[in-house]
């Protein structure tokens, strides 16, 4: 009898048909449906235990569909393998080939050992896996800026271009493999490539150099025909022109934009033919006559070049392209997801502060651009400022410290004529207002829309309750993530563009359970790889120009700081529990214990470590806390100790779990002989100081408070919780545990009602100020509006408020808990995760509880049925619908 399971949704290295792929041994995942009988009508409740159970797996990868169909391995065939794992399925064939397109498909065994259909084929495709496979393709770039003078003005934006003839005959494959530093946009036979934008991903570029594959088969125009390749470039962080302090104007690979493109067509008959970058190209500059990630562009449409990108186009004018020194990375598949436009929005206002001064609101803090379109004379100039908030005077406020020169301006000169469409093509900003000065004539609020771009990340979590403040701060939570998400996980979209460390893993679980984040986390450990010395050290932004090394003379925040470095481990932990990801424990597993034994050696006094910023930004304070960052520090030095611990117990390294036992013992006594004291029941700061809520809850929170003092302990922090009117007094790593803490201990209602204070310092107090993202800081005037290290509340929504997280790796295993504050009334939350989708949702019903929860095929939940006298009944369910009440 063939199996009511039906495999689907097949992945290669968490990505639907997957190009450019370069792990020797891919991994794959598939998700399980139930095909039940007609007469069991739709098949609500729960499903048959053996149905729905996956017993054992069968893949096979072949060079063919036709194979495939056959029930033909010829790449590979796992035969069966007895197991219920559906992620993670390692490739173990023999080695790929370059370039090279592969077919899979799989087919499961249920519980009662029925066999399933072959599923529908799924493929993947090899990048260039060896330096030899790039075809001759050099480095090129336009004559211009390559005497070496560092003085000498920077060069415009460069425009490239090649014409080839291909051979008649029937072309089945066309792939692109680019890298153009710092972005490029590419077009072929007068179309765009992709919809890619701000590519690559950025990179420390003398360490790894990412290049995008594209499948251009469907642009290539006729057969035996004159074909045009050609590309825009831009600066990126490769050649960023404006000094800022982080000094990304001095890195050591810096130089003026460069491209490489091999250009690959397959015939039917075998034939491959190639068309690469090297001198016989023709460059000019283009109209992008200046671009700064931070400053913005200056755009003067008088030189654009109409019909650039075909086959026709007139290039004798132009000059050729010179070879140029190859950036010094490897290069290096670009498996993340490309950054791209995602939404537009409307302006919902426009005001007109000063005579021709026009302030478009788009009331929403957003990354990316406005499009602006207009008329007027030639050569007119239009400047186009984006910000956050504005000034009293209702003009853009851009005011800041961090970069020596006006940001986040862009300049656009009119060609003149017809109507203009103007949007930036190599800097993105963050904003909620766009101004616009010395526009020709009177805007209306359909000349202007707000371009949302990120990277293309799919949405994986949904949450609602019946509180909207509740409601607009998981809303906010996941603009305030998005918005930060551009190739890294950077810390605001206005100010820095940086990928601060700790920003990235306080959120790390909020992302995973909103958003895809394998393919882009994977990416980013990379780069700390690149970023790490070879003492262990890491910066505190991933990547790095070389700034905020220790020792770093400059910087005005070096490393170590183990709360931020213990992103290294955090989010390989992420990986793990989310997405069963053991691979990236073990690829990072040396790293982490290289920089432990740095900070162990070097900066581990009397046990307990005082270096780093701690608790930062607790209402009323710019920067560390008032009582030092060492109680933090040594907290988080603990929790990397635990956390590699956890690692090589997964990597069954069982010969390092007595080293890390012996250290956490240290690092524990020494945190409360140096940090607590008995006779208050507090724990306090290296500086004198009063009573400080995030020092006692960490204390609580990571298990370092001995177990006789806990209740103490605990009760001093709810009195000075009280203390303050029900708020807190907490930055971002106290905030992080204070709502989780209290509701485990029996307190959520006093963790809602400080969770959701309208006044300061509050979450709704940014509510009351107009917030639609997340501030920076408590106060109203915070000086971000659109950062998400404070959005770990959201883990909180989800995992206590509605009840939902992963017991198991990969969420083989669900715990459902939902711990209902008087407050509210029902809340639910549904997450798409590498086994399917698992939802749960409760609401009051009489004087009791309804808890509906529902699991995909080879998924099993422990659900805590919360009762009206308080406790909990729990009841243990597997795949399918089910409801249960108190």
């Amino acid at each position: 009898m063939t199996a009511a399971l039906v495999p689907y949704r097949l992945r290669t290295e968490y990505a639907d048909e997957p190009l450019g792929v370069d792990e020797p041994a891919p991994r794959f995942s598939w998700l399980l449906s139930v095909r039940l009988p007609a007469s069991d009508g739709q098949g609500s409740g729960e499903l048959d235990a053996a149905a729905a159970r996956q017993s054992a797996y069968q893949v096979i990868v072949a060079r063919d569909v036709e194979r495939l169909r056959a029930g033909q391995g010829d790449v590979w065939d796992s035969g069966r393998v007895d197991s219920d794992q559906t992620n993670q399925v390692e490739y173990a064939g023999a080695p790929l080939r370059s370039a090279t397109r592969y077919v899979w498909a799989v087919r499961v065994w249920d519980g009662a050992g029925r066999l399933s259909d072959w599923s529908e084929p799924a493929s993947f495709e090899t990048g260039l896996l060896g330096e030899d496979d790039w075809g001759g393709a050099r480095w090129i770039g336009h004559p211009a800026g390559r005497d070496g003078d560092a003085h000498a003005p920077v060069p415009p934006s460069p425009l490239l271009r090649t014409t080839f003839t291909l051979p008649a005959g029937q072309v089945t494959r066309a792939r692109l493999y680019v890298s153009g530093l710092g972005y490029g946009e590419y077009f072929l036979d007068g179309q765009r490539v992709g919809r890619a934008v701000l590519d690559p991903a950025p990179t420390a570029y003398h360490a790894t150099v990412l290049y995008s594959t594209y499948d251009v088969t469907d642009l290539l125009r006729g057969e035996g025909t004159t074909h045009a390749l050609a590309a825009a470039l831009g600066r990126g962080r490769y050649g960023e022109p404006t000094p800022n302090v982080w000094y990304w104007e001095k890195a050591p690979w810096w130089d003026h934009p460069a491209l490489l493109a091999q250009l690959v067509i397959w015939y039917a008959d075998g034939r491959i033919e190639r068309v690469v970058s090297d001198e016989t190209w023709r460059c000019v500059d283009g109209p992008t006559r200046a671009d700064s990630l931070y400053a913005g562009e200056e755009y003067d449409a008088r030189h654009e070049q109409p019909g650039w990108t075909r086959a026709d186009f007139d290039d004798s004018a132009w000059v050729r392209a010179v070879a140029v020194r190859p950036p010094g990375g490897v290069l290096r598949s670009q498996q993340v997801e490309q950054i791209e436009p995602v939404a537009e929005i409307a302006p919902v206002s426009l005001t007109e502060p000063a005579p021709g001064v026009f302030v478009f609101d788009l009331g929403q803090q957003l990354a990316g651009w406005a499009r602006l379109r207009l008329s007027g004379p030639a050569g007119t100039r239009v400047r186009i400022r984006y910000g956050e908030r504005l000034r009293p005077d209702g003009t853009v406020d851009i005011e800041q410290r961090l970069i020596y020169r006006d940001i986040q301006t862009d300049h656009y000169v009119l060609r003149g004529g017809d109507v203009e469409v103007y949007q930036p093509r190599f800097s993105y900003k963050g904003f909620q207002y766009v101004q616009v000065d010395g526009h020709p004539s009177r805007p209306t609020l359909e000349d202007l829309r707000g371009v949302v771009v990120h990277t293309a990340v799919a949405s994986t979590g949904e949450f609602d309750c019946d509180d909207e403040v509740v409601n607009r701060l998981h809303a906010g939570t996941r603009w305030a993530v998005l918005n930060n998400l551009h190739g890294i996980p950077t810390d605001t979209p206005v100010f820095e563009k940086n990928g601060w460390t700790g920003d990235a893993h306080l959120t790390a679980a909020v992302a995973a359970y909103n958003f895809h984040m394998p393919r882009l986390y994977t990416k980013w450990l990379r780069d700390w790889v690149d970023a790490q010395l070879p003492n262990g050290a890491f910066p505190p932004i991933v990547p790095t120009s070389g700034w905020g090394y220790p020792g770093d003379p400059n910087a005005a925040i070096v490393g170590p700081i183990p709360a931020w470095d213990v992103a290294y481990v955090e989010i390989p932990w992420v990986m793990y529990r989310f997405y069963g990801d053991e691979r990236v424990l073990a690829r990072h597993y040396d790293g982490a214990r290289r920089y432990l034994d740095y900070l162990v050696d070097g900066f581990l006094e009397d046990d307990v470590v005082l270096v780093g910023l701690g608790d930062y930004l607790p209402p009323g304070v710019g920067g560390v806390p008032p009582e030092g960052p060492g109680v933090y520090e040594t907290a988080y030095t603990y929790r990397f100790v635990q956390l590699l611990r956890e690692f090589a117990t997964v990597l069954d390294k069982r010969a390092d779990l007595a080293g890390y036992d012996e250290l956490m013992s240290r690092l524990r006594d020494g945190f409360n002989r140096a940090f607590f004291d008995p006779a208050t029941a507090t724990y306090h700061g290296e500086r004198p100081t009063g009573y400080r809520q995030s020092a006692n809850v960490v204390a609580l929170a990571f298990g370092l408070a001995p177990e006789e003092v806990r209740q103490a302990v605990l009760d001093n922090l709810v009195a000075d919780i009280h203390a303050r009117q029900d708020h807190l007094d907490t930055g971002v790593i106290g905030t992080k545990f204070l709502f989780p803490l209290l509701t485990r201990h029996g307190l959520v209602d006093l963790a809602y009602t400080v969770a959701t204070q309208r006044t300061y310092p509050g979450y709704g107090f940014w509510l009351e100020q107009g917030a639609t993202a997340l501030y920076e800081h408590w106060q109203a005037d915070s000086r971000s509006r659109d950062h998400h290290f404070f959005g770990h509340i959201d883990q909180w929504f989800i995992e206590d408020l509605a009840g939902v997280a992963p017991a198991a790796p990969g969420f083989a295993r669900v715990r459902v808990r939902p711990v209902p504050p008087r407050a509210l009334g029902r809340a639910r939350v549904a997450l798409d995760t590498v086994r399917g989708r698992v939802a749960s949702s409760w609401r009051r019903v009489d004087d009791g509880f309804e808890v509906r929860v529902e699991l995909p095929p080879g998924v099993t939940a422990e659900v805590h049925v919360p009762q009206p006298t308080g406790d909990y009944v729990v009841q243990h369910c597997g795949p399918g619908t089910h409801t249960f009440r108190s």
